[in-house]
């Protein structure tokens, strides 16, 4: 779903890139997926909505730094 998500960026379809990444985040809420969203935000102009994705990937890095570099 990832792949398709970047396939819709790269061909500006930013709406259905943003809807598949909200669904997979909903499963799979990786850091990759939460930046690849937060930069399909950026590229819409949502930028409050943005900004909360990329802070939650820097407090989840952070996190996994404390207990020794496991990201959840």
């Amino acid at each position: 779903m990832r792949e398709l998500a970047q396939a819709f960026l790269a061909q500006g379809k930013t709406v259905r890139a943003a809807a598949l990444m909200v669904k997979l985040i909903e499963t799979e809420p990786t850091p990759e997926n939460l930046t690849l969203l937060a930069d399909i935000y950026m590229q819409q102009g949502l930028f409050d909505d943005a900004k909360e994705l990329y802070l939650r990937v820097v407090k989840s890095e952070m996190k996994a730094n404390a207990r020794g570099g496991v990201v959840s």
